[in-house]
């Protein structure tokens, strides 16, 4: 691949880059053979053993984290500190995995033998940063030849797998009388003297954290960017919004060996001068280029069909370049000697002798002014905005405090703005939204200011962005009042109180419920015959009890549901030491109270087992991969505390 930055563009294009490795979480090591930084950018947060993460680069990776959760959102809500220690358990990760030396060959031949990663390492070679991409792919098989030199010793007796097949084999089926907790709530009673006991018993779970409310006006520098500002920007820019002229086109690549001679050179332009003849005549004979290309060229891009792409973000989608994008040679052919469908001569650069055929060609294009309306608006949000919000916001402080917020919101200039005074109400510092403004992400350090704050103190604070650079408004705020935390007295929440006494009680009158009718067993030897033996509790819904039935269960470490059920880990345990027919309990479950009675058991067939070689094959693979997940972990987790880790206390 031949693709160049133009110098113009290398800051910016370098800087994106960066980005995208942050999102992967490889640039971490790569940037520390970079050299250190200035100012607070460059400042270390992070050490482990030999390797420095600078406070830039964290708070990068941090904010590209919380952005990707917050276009999931299947994540929920993102928590900054939360994602600040996934960020450095990775980076712990990657340093102790990174440690392994892999032949640059190998790393060659793994990019190369799938077509994506080919596309992938064009893509970066393109920016004139390759060597970030093969660094990540170094990184990735140091992480797999380590994990499996490390579980390589792990084996799986016949017994372990055995013991395996009967854990999975062994299952059971009960019928079953539910006492469900919510059908005895109507006619749970709670008095007060019941409430204020159990709130003095449980006064730890009715603690309130510090609250604080708020009462603001937003200054939103969007607002202060007009459509006639955006519409001039346009008009005065047209060159940056104008796509350069392309090409597309495929080459074909008979490479000069490494740090070739003169000699080798001759060599090489004898074979390319043989292959262009061949490339020739099978083009006269009906061939593809791109299908010769994949053949015979010896560029990355062979398996794209020889298809190449510039690293200029302007470009339209497709494998187009721009020039600059490549080397002059090989540009000059492509923009200035060929027409679209024709096939060039040999070229050489420094990389060898390229045979070069043009797709197509496409002058400068203009984008339409709706579709970077918006990346014009957020730029002179940043440019003009940000600096005419905190103008306005200064100068409606100084207002304020000289009248109130009422009489300057009068104003004739603020009406204009249609600023509007709000008050948050009460809410914590762990409060993941923050009332009548938005989710705590969304607005770094805001909620810290306010808690900071000073009772009836008017001050304008500053909100950023996710990403903790850009501004995303000001607010001219006073905290009205201040809560410190505290043990709200009875009468604040007895509503509560009465709410979850009463939920205790119906778990417990369930219970006894349950037990009442278990007790009445003993000539019984079915739960039909049982239930007719059944008196309701006076005013009780569970008048309309029924016998049910679950499906087949296994006895699992890891799970408590039992299908067509419920989760219920007492009924769970118990139906493997009962004999079937045999009636049990009353047995506790998240929502219930059981009655069961074990109808059927499938037994383990050990003789099918040991005759059946796949079955064993199965077992013993999961178990394998098990016992390697667990091998590696401890392995990992002892690597981890040997480690020297040094975190900056503003991400402790």
């Amino acid at each position: 691949m031949i693709i160049f930055l133009r110098e113009k563009f290398i800051a910016q294009l370098f800087m994106w880059v960066i980005a995208i490795v942050f999102l992967v979480g490889t640039v971490f090591l790569y940037s520390n053979t970079r050299g250190s930084g200035e100012g607070p950018e460059g400042e270390v947060v992070i050490r482990i053993n030999n390797t420095e993460v600078k406070r830039g680069e964290f708070e990068s990776a941090v904010a590209n984290d919380l952005e990707s959760q917050r276009r999931n959102q299947r994540f929920g809500t993102p928590d900054r500190e939360e994602t600040q220690k996934s960020v450095i358990d990775r980076l712990v990760q990657q340093t102790i995995l990174g440690s392994m030396d892999i032949d640059p060959a190998e790393i060659e031949r793994y990019i190369r033998s799938d077509a994506s990663r080919v596309q992938q390492y064009n893509a970066y070679q393109g920016l004139g940063v390759a060597d970030l991409y093969t660094e990540n792919i170094r990184l990735q098989l140091s992480s797999t030849a380590l994990r499996d030199s490390v579980q390589s010793l792990e084996l799986v007796t016949d017994t372990e797998a055995e013991q395996a097949y009967r854990l999975e084999s062994d299952k059971a089926k009960v019928k079953f009388i539910e006492f469900k907790h919510s059908d005895y709530v109507a006619t749970t009673g709670v008095d007060e003297a019941e409430a204020e006991a159990y709130f003095e018993k449980n006064r730890n779970n009715y603690k309130s954290e510090e609250q604080v409310n708020v009462k603001f006006i937003r200054v939103n520098p969007a607002d202060l960017v007009s459509d006639e500002e955006i519409v001039t920007y346009y008009e005065e820019n047209r060159a940056e919004f104008t796509t350069p002229e392309v090409v597309k086109a495929r080459h074909i690549l008979k490479k000069f060996p490494d740090n070739a001679t003169d000699e080798q050179k001759a060599e090489t332009k004898t074979a390319a001068e043989e292959l262009l003849k061949a490339i020739n005549a099978e083009l006269a004979a009906g061939a593809d280029f791109a299908e010769l290309a994949r053949t015979h060229s010896e560029g990355p891009s062979s398996v794209q069909g020889g298809a190449l792409r510039g690293g200029n973000p302007k470009l339209p989608p497709g494998d187009y370049f721009a020039r600059g994008d490549m080397v002059k040679p090989f540009e000059e052919t492509a923009f200035d000697v060929l027409e679209p469908g024709e096939v060039s001569g040999l070229v050489e650069t420094q990389f060898g002798f390229h045979i070069i055929k043009l797709e197509e060609k496409k002058a400068p294009e203009i984008q339409p002014f709706d579709q970077v309306q918006y990346d014009i608006q957020q730029k002179l949000v940043q440019v003009s905005g940000v600096d005419e919000a905190k103008k306005v916001s200064s100068d409606l402080l100084y207002e304020i405090e000289i009248q109130d917020y009422e009489a300057a919101l009068a104003l004739e200039r603020y009406k204009e703005l249609s600023l509007i005074m709000q008050e948050t109400g009460f809410f914590s510092r762990d409060a993941t939204t923050i009332p009548q403004i938005g989710a705590r992400w969304g607005y770094q350090g805001l909620i810290k200011e306010f808690f900071d704050m000073e009772v009836n103190v008017i001050k304008v604070v500053e909100a950023k962005r996710s990403n903790g650079e850009e501004i995303d408004a000001y607010f001219v705020a006073t905290v009205l009042e201040k809560k410190p935390a505290t043990f709200p007295p009875f009468s604040e929440i007895k509503a509560r109180i009465f709410s979850d006494l009463k939920t205790e009680k119906s778990k417990e009158h369930a219970f006894t419920d349950a037990q009442n009718l278990f007790n009445k067993r003993a000539d019984t030897t079915s739960l039909d015959a049982l239930l007719e033996k059944y008196d309701a509790p006076e005013g009780s819904t569970t008048d309309r009890l029924s016998v049910q039935e679950s499906n087949l269960f296994a006895l699992s470490p890891s799970s408590t549901y039992i299908a067509g059920m419920g989760n219920s880990d007492e009924t769970m345990f118990a139906a493997f030491r009962m004999k079937v027919d045999e009636i049990g309990g009353p047995f506790k479950g998240d929502n219930s109270v059981y009655i069961v009675q074990l109808i059927e058991k499938e037994e383990p067939d050990i003789e099918t087992f040991q005759m059946d070689p796949a079955e064993k094959a199965r077992h013993r693979q999961s178990l394998i991969q098990a016992k390697k997940r667990e091998t590696y972990l401890n392995w990992f987790s002892a690597r981890k505390k040997t480690s020297e880790l040094w975190i900056h206390p503003d991400y402790r």
